[in-house]
């Protein structure tokens, strides 16, 4: 076996030209799954990291509280790696304040230190021991007196109503009272922006607790982290059991799953199958699968060659007693060294190609608000999967030419040089050649025999154009689909605030007295129900199949007992907003504010798609009028527990929108003032309230002022509120962004193709130079019966260009089907789309593939053109 090695390694440094051949190709191939195990491992660790950031470092949780004394059951459990504890609640009364409870529990060591509330720390440090607190952003807004480092002794006790105690986290109860059971004193230490919605009567506070002083009664949430988080869903109810707490009625503890992290993980409940992962997974083993297989061939064509020019030599080893086995060995061994050699080129080379990739889509997508960075990940296990799936794939493409030469008997590989080889009746191209001479009917000839060889860079190359301009046309369609849809929009940015009392009027006129806006309006809305039936279908609708057209599953339409249960958006405009509106309408403000029934503008106004069309067409949903009356029911879930109505009036019935009220197709909207929408809702259920008391406002600004005006709204909400009490809507970002997000997936794509692409170039240029450099003998005789080097061009050039636009050929119906079918999903003719049709950035990608062929014809046929005829005629090749 030594013998063979020092042949193989002998053959290695002495064949140049194929050494060089089956090192690059095994280099890119080497790089290419690197850089894939790098993009997908990066994606999952960027995923787990500010999935650990948003959720906490846990994976299941006790929701249901467990006393104190039962806590040990769950510290000393082995499965259990770490535990983090919040303690009991506590409500500690305030004075001179505008909410008047602090509403707090304190939290572990761990707690801290694992879970994500450390990262709302604005200011301050996180409470360390005993009686230090944190408190809500809102706190120190609302009560500018305080400030950190003040020490508070606060009456501590139980919210009561109608002498029952209230739950310290319930919202706020009209007539509550407070009961003071103690007093304890509390330093403040920091400053967190946690949600401080007024519905609830106090401000959020968490402290420190320390686990050595737990009393048996203190009621305990606790977290935990699994040795073996895979066992979670087998362990953490049997810890339920063990610790005391009941089932439901639906037969399952109260426990709660760190579900986000876990999938993560690849870990799910048997009863339910996660999908996506499933997906991910499948396209994952795709990719690896296709890559591989796609260099299997390539590197097969190279070590062929290589196997084939010593073939001779390997036989005459085997007539002095080498056996098969051995022969087939030095092969491998030939593929294993050069792999070898390439190892460490293969791996840097597909980790700069990740960076490089991770850094244009980071740079691209960073301005976005909330984007977290990907950062190129490295491990281990990368590093090794990346390894042995390259190995793989040498040693398949290797074992393939070994096996074949191990069989060939020893005297046919010796006479093998003298053997006749058999060539098939040459196919006339009669057309190609009236058109191009005899050069062009060569080239077509040539082609047509390296057709075999030369099907992996067909293939390849036709996957990369389909790639390319594929994902071109669809978003060129896309967004011209997007631009016929787009509705008019009267305002461009949309102020939320998710309160449950009046908002500040300071901060309101300072919103409302921006300069740069030119418009406004305040308004509030929430979701309510009617009842109709087909008799009161508009006859535009009717005549377009009506309700019983409209998919039940898709748009909130329910029928019952012969009638249509439709989302109604009940709407309150402030006064001004309302009062402009009715300007804008053509109607008289003043009949709304009268006493008695509520009465309102319909929006009777709906976004329908006709049978047999792709158009979206804007119709009156409702044949009614003005003066009518409406039975509005709060109840628009089959699950609410709610049946409360009232009776309105129609005042006007309208088309025209005060602002983009974002009501859903098939639905309506009812638009009052201000005061009559708090007088219906305040009838509604508690679990509504907050729905129906968050504010809008809508601001016009254009979009230059857009980015300022957003800023500034955030500094003015920020010094009222806590950040998740607003959230701020702008047109220009929503539009920048899906901007960025076509190019953050152009540039997948791009390298996804370049990586099918370099595939198919490498081969061109592998195939085209073996092709010419084996057949310079059949060169060297058509340049002895008169083919000129002119002539010798042409037909390189030629062959070159058939070469070049097979892949173009084949792609073109498959891009065809692509456009059929977006176009068939759009409202765009072929004539439109022809006008926006991409064809300068295709021209671009197909004129690529032609330089990359004919370079290739270019390089290889140089040895040819300068070849001596005779001396190549007389050669044999080696």
């Amino acid at each position: 076996m030594k013998i063979m090695n020092e042949y193989t390694y002998h053959k290695i440094k002495k064949n140049k030209r194929y050494t060089i051949s089956i090192l690059v190709a095994i280099t890119i191939a080497s790089a290419l799954l690197c850089s894939l195990s790098i993009f997908l491992y990066s994606i999952w660790d960027t995923k787990v990291t500010s999935t650990i950031e948003k959720t906490g470092y846990w994976h299941g949780e006790l929701w249901n509280s467990i006393s104190g004394d039962k806590l040990k059951y769950i510290t000393e459990n082995p499965d259990v790696e770490a535990t983090m504890v919040k303690g009991s609640w506590v409500t500690a009364e305030l004075s001179n304040t505008k909410r008047p409870y602090l509403l707090m529990r304190d939290a572990d060591k761990n707690f801290w230190s694992d879970m994500n509330l450390k990262n709302n720390l604005t200011d301050g440090s996180l409470p360390k021991k005993a009686g230090e607190i944190v408190v809500s952003k809102l706190f120190f807004t609302d009560n500018p007196t305080y400030k950190i480092g003040d020490k508070l002794t606060l009456p501590i006790g139980n919210r009561m109503l109608d002498n029952k105690v209230i739950s310290t986290q319930d919202y706020k109860k009209p007539g509550e009272t407070f009961k003071t059971t103690g007093t304890k004193t509390y330093t403040i230490v920091g400053e967190l922006d946690v949600s401080g919605i007024s519905a609830y009567p106090g401000y959020i506070a968490m402290g420190y607790l320390d686990v050595l002083n737990i009393q048996p009664s203190d009621e305990l949430t606790v977290y935990m982290r699994f040795v073996n988080p895979r066992k979670i869903y087998n362990t953490l109810p049997e810890i339920a059991e063990y610790v005391g707490l009941t089932k439901n009625e639906y037969g399952q503890y109260g426990v709660m799953y760190n579900s986000q992290l876990l999938n993560l993980y690849g870990i799910s409940d048997k009863s339910s199958t996660n999908t996506q992962l499933v997906i991910i997974l499948a396209i994952a083993v795709t990719l690896f699968l296709l890559i591989m297989g796609a260099f299997v061939l390539i590197i097969y064509n190279a070590f062929s060659l290589s196997s084939n020019s010593r073939i001779k030599e390997l036989s005459i080893l085997k007539s002095l007693g080498a056996t098969p086995r051995q022969i087939k060995y030095s092969v491998l061994y030939e593929g294993f060294l050069l792999w070898i050699a390439q190892l460490p080129i293969g791996l840097i080379i597909g980790y700069t190609f990740s960076y490089l990739v991770f850094s244009r889509v980071n740079g691209i997508l960073s301005i976005s608000e909330d984007y977290k960075n990907i950062n190129v990940s490295l491990s281990w296990v990368v590093i090794a999967f990346s390894v042995i799936s390259s190995l793989i794939t040498v040693l398949v493409s290797a074992y393939i030419p070994a096996r074949k030469v191990a069989k060939v008997p020893a005297i046919f590989g010796i006479r093998q040089n003298s053997q006749v080889i058999k060539v098939k009746k040459m196919k006339r191209n009669l057309i190609i050649k009236r058109i191009f001479g005899i050069e062009g009917e060569l080239a077509a000839s040539q082609f047509s025999a390296n057709k075999k060889s030369l099907r992996t860079a067909v293939l390849s190359l036709s996957m990369c154009f389909i790639l390319i301009s594929g994902y071109i046309n669809i978003i060129s369609i896309y967004n011209f689909a997007d631009s016929k849809n787009n509705k008019v929009i009267n305002h461009d940015i949309t102020l939320n605030l998710n309160i449950m009392d009046e908002p500040s009027d300071k901060m309101l006129n300072e919103i409302l007295s921006l300069p740069e806006a030119q418009d406004s309006v305040v308004r509030r809305q929430v979701c309510t129900s009617t009842y109709v039936t087909s008799d009161q279908e508009s006859d535009i609708f009717a005549e377009s199949g009506g309700f019983d057209g409209v998919n039940s599953n898709k748009y909130n339409v329910l029928k019952e007992d012969g009638k249509y249960r439709i989302t109604v958006n009940l709407v309150g405009l402030g006064d001004e907003s309302f009062k402009k509106y009715c300007t804008e309408i053509g109607t008289d403000f003043e009949k709304y504010y009268k006493e008695g029934t509520a009465t309102g503008v319909l929006l009777n106004s709906t976004y329908h798609t006709p049978a047999n069309s792709k158009v979206i067409q804007q119709i009156h949903l409702l044949n009614i009028n003005q003066g009518s009356k409406m039975l509005l029911y709060e109840k628009v879930e089959d699950d609410m527990n709610t049946n409360n109505k009232f009776d309105v009036q129609i005042g006007d019935v309208t088309d025209i929108s005060p602002s983009d009220l974002g009501t859903a197709r098939y639905s309506l909207a009812f638009i009052v003032p201000m005061k009559n929408y708090q007088q219906i809702v305040s009838d509604f259920s508690p679990d509504r309230k907050l729905e129906s008391n968050r504010v809008s406002i809508d601001l016009l600004v254009g979009d230059k002022a857009s980015p300022n005006v957003k800023e500034k709204l955030t500094q003015i909400c920020s010094a009222y509120l806590g950040s998740e009490d607003f959230n701020i809507w702008s047109l220009v970002e929503e539009r920048n962004h899906k901007e960025l997000v076509q190019k953050a997936v152009a540039i997948s794509v791009s390298a996804v193709a370049l990586m099918i692409g370099i595939i198919g170039i490498f081969n061109a240029f592998s195939i085209v130079s073996n092709n010419i450099r084996l057949h310079r003998k059949e060169f060297a005789m058509l340049r002895s019966v008169g083919l000129t080097p002119k002539g010798l061009n042409k037909m390189l050039i030629l062959e070159g260009l058939f070469f070049a636009l097979k892949p173009i050929i084949i792609s073109i119906p498959v891009v065809f089907i692509i456009c059929w079918y977006m176009l068939r999903l759009t409202s765009i003719t072929w004539i439109e789309f022809l006008a926006v049709f991409p064809g300068k950035a295709i021209s671009i990608y197909s004129m690529l593939i032609f330089v990359a062929i004919l370079l290739s014809y270019w390089f290889s046929s140089k040895s040819v053109k300068q070849n001596n005829i005779i001396e190549a005629m007389k050669d044999e090749i080696v």
